[in-house]
């Protein structure tokens, strides 16, 4: 369709031209020539709109059955498919493996015995309950028919006692009915998984969460739950005696980690205040230049980043034990490193561009290299940070040397004199 009415477009242009041509030319009073010309050219002109769009309008028409026939497929397909989503398939029922049942049995206790019992108790314990209370109200009736004490004794003395007897043995067979069913919403709760929100369980037995941990921890005592123990904060339910050794592998580490943090917090506050402030500047760099990293897509760059990023931690961290280093990264912390971070700036702006032009690629190329150069320039100044160690080694060394000079234990090759002395005796 576009390349017929961008035909009929040009044969416009073409007719335009012609009639300018023929108004050029008729200049010397050839007006009957010129409008009879004209005339031709127009008819000519609603000849070629008319069979354009006739031509048009019967590809469009065409593309027009074209995807209606296609519409039509694709809803009998979709009809088909929902029809046979809507038939029952048979499934077979999933039995439990024999893994997962003595995974069950390694983990819950089996309390079906326990919920029997409780049963039993309690409709043994309700229907004596109910007799008992018959026998106390005929008692009562006898007694006022046949105003004996005989019959009030035995309603103080055996009826009424065994009433209470009966009534506490039902609701402790009730008791532990619905204490069996708890622990088994618990188990449906944890679906097959190692822990589970103490919250979750609590919301599964509509219980507040106190009360879902003093039953936990009375469950976890009396051995319903195997291997079951609470996190220190008592909000994880964890089942699994591995899950559980992880999780406290995991906070020991966690301890460490935050014992080395305290340690580098106090030992931050102690530093003079030139050097504390110079750590705090470098670790926004760091952070900054972490960022850069992250949004730029080329691995060589990125590689090039985390060994740059590592050589700053490591001056950082002579800066923290030897404060007196300080005074050596003042232009790095002036100019190098807001350098640094103005050169990545520009390289992620050029790299979220979607073409590679020239002018881009030479860009990147050379901010890589003077990002290694400035790499290289953060290693030396690393190693400068590090001449006081090499001095005081070298004056040891010096003073340990002249020492064994004097005692005649020195020669070419060091100790071989002791060496010789201590092989003879």
């Amino acid at each position: 369709m576009k390349d017929i009415f961008t035909n009929i477009e040009e044969q416009i242009d073409n007719i335009d031209a012609k009639i300018e041509d023929i108004i050029k030319n008729a200049t010397d009073n050839k007006y009957k020539e010129l409008n009879q010309t004209v005339n031709e050219m127009v008819n000519q002109s609603v000849d070629v709109f008319g069979k354009g769009y006739e031509k048009a309008e019967k590809l469009v028409k065409e593309h027009a059955e074209k995807v209606k026939t296609s519409y039509e497929l694709q809803q009998e397909k979709i009809r088909q498919r929902t029809a046979e989503m809507k038939q029952p398939v048979a499934q077979k029922p999933k039995q439990p493996t024999k893994a997962s049942t003595q995974h069950v049995r390694a983990v819950f206790a089996n309390k079906d015995n326990t919920y029997n019992g409780g049963l039993a108790m309690a409709i043994v314990g309700f229907i004596f309950v109910g007799l008992l209370g018959l026998g106390i109200l005929s008692m009562l009736i006898l007694n006022l028919a046949l105003p004996f004490g005989i019959f009030l004794a035995v309603n103080r003395y055996v009826l009424w006692p065994l009433l209470a007897l009966f009534l506490i043995m039902a609701i402790a067979g009730r008791f532990m009915m619905k204490r069996v069913n708890r622990f088994r919403k618990y188990m449906f709760t944890l679906g097959g998984e190692a822990s589970a929100d103490v919250s979750d369980l609590a919301f599964a037995v509509q219980k507040s969460d106190s009360y879902v941990q003093n039953d936990l921890q009375k469950m976890i005592g009396a051995n319903w739950f195997k291997q079951a123990r609470l996190t220190h904060n008592k909000q994880t339910l964890i089942v699994q005696r591995e899950a559980y050794e992880s999780y406290m592998a995991e906070r020991e580490q966690q301890f460490e980690v935050d014992r080395l943090k305290e340690e580098s917090r106090q030992i931050h506050e102690q530093l003079p205040t030139q050097a504390r402030m110079a750590i705090q500047k470098g670790e926004e760099f760091m952070q900054k230049i972490h960022e850069k990293k992250v949004d730029i897509s080329d691995y060589d760059m990125t590689l090039k980043l985390s060994h740059l990023e590592g050589t700053l931690k490591k001056i950082f961290g002579r800066i923290e034990t030897h404060p007196e280093t300080v005074t050596q990264v003042r232009k790095m912390m002036d100019y190098y490193l807001p350098t640094t971070v103005k050169l990545l700036d520009a390289y992620v702006q050029l790299d979220k561009q979607t073409i590679d032009g020239v002018n881009i690629l030479a860009a990147k190329v050379e901010i890589a290299e003077s990002l290694d150069t400035l790499t290289t320039a953060y290693e030396k100044l690393l190693d400068d940070l590090f001449q006081d160690v090499m001095l005081d080694v070298s004056t040891d060394i010096s003073v340990l040397n002249t020492m064994l000079a004097q005692d005649g234990l020195k020669k070419t090759n060091g100790f071989e004199e002791i060496s010789k002395e201590g092989a003879s005796e």
